[in-house]
């Protein structure tokens, strides 16, 4: 199938599907991270699921995480802390 394994994404041009860990390892997260974006809705469902394994088109995970608000970036300026108290 072209399922990327382990922490390897470097050959990401030539996969078809990205695991649960495979995000995790692009996104620079713990795979739990992963799973509780999944359950809330904080990321796009995946595109198969074989048994328990979900799975996702690389291009898809890219576009979505382009598009994530980062600090400094439509929110609070980074560095900047919440309200004076």
């Amino acid at each position: 199938m072209g399922v990327v394994t382990g922490d390897d994404t470097s050959g990401v041009g030539d996969v078809e599907w990205w695991t649960t860990s495979d995000v995790a390892a692009y996104l620079g997260v713990q795979v739990s991270t992963v799973t509780n974006y999944r359950k809330r809705g904080q990321m796009p469902a995946p595109d198969m699921t074989v048994g328990r394994t979900h799975m996702w088109r690389p291009a898809r995970i890219r576009s979505w995480q382009q598009g994530r608000p980062r600090p400094g970036v439509g929110g609070r300026r980074a560095g900047q802390s919440g309200p004076a108290s």
